[in-house]
């Protein structure tokens, strides 16, 4: 179970009362189209700026894919999602607090290879490892993984922006992964294969 510490009471959300898991995304200013692709610029129906206190972020509210969902319960609930702020990256060492954080953990003397964690209420719930090369201006994405219990949230894609975010005009690449659901993932990545290992990376 997920939980935190806060005056003798555990933040658990294990029954809801901070609100359901949502999907996540990376803010990237004021959406243009919800996650069915429902156009949010035109004054065609509603659109919510709504807030998860699950994770303590900013959400989008989309009422055509709300009215959607109720009408079918087997409809998977995209209608509401969060922002976060990839760039706002924490470093390891930082006290983790409640909601959703990112946290760097820096490569380890003589390496290249760093990690990025997503924290739900101060437990890891995905990690993404890199290796960035300031000498060849290069950087490799070199493993994503999401707990089972998070998964289809958009944790993993969330981990890949906040991995660009650290070197955005490098050439990034990653290598093709063994499995179906790793390789379905790395499908949707717009990154190059991976080919050789950066000259400057200890072996």
């Amino acid at each position: 179970m997920i939980g935190s510490q806060t005056g003798g009471a555990v933040r658990s959300g294990a029954r809801n009362e901070f609100g359901e898991l949502l999907p996540v995304r990376p803010a990237t200013g004021r959406p243009a189209a919800c996650l069915r692709g429902h156009r949010l610029d035109l004054d065609l129906y509603e659109k919510l700026a709504s807030y998860s206190h699950r994770y303590r972020l900013h959400a989008t509210l989309c009422e055509v894919c709300r009215a959607l969902e109720g009408c079918d319960p087997s409809e998977r609930r995209l209608a509401e999602w969060a922002h976060l702020d990839v760039a706002s990256q924490q470093t390891s060492d930082a006290a983790v607090g409640e909601g959703l954080a990112l946290l760097v953990r820096p490569p380890a003397a003589g390496t290249l290879a760093g990690r990025i964690d997503l924290h739900l209420d101060g437990a890891q719930v995905a990690t993404a490892t890199l290796s960035i090369c300031v000498l060849c201006r290069t950087a490799t994405l070199d493993y994503v993984h999401v707990v089972a219990d998070y998964r289809r949230l958009g944790f993993g894609r969330t981990l890949v922006a906040a991995a660009i975010a650290r070197a955005p005009s490098y050439r990034w690449t990653v290598p093709l992964p063994t499995g179906p659901v790793a390789q379905s993932f790395r499908a949707r990545i717009a990154m190059r294969r991976a080919d050789r290992p950066c000259s400057h990376r200890a072996s």
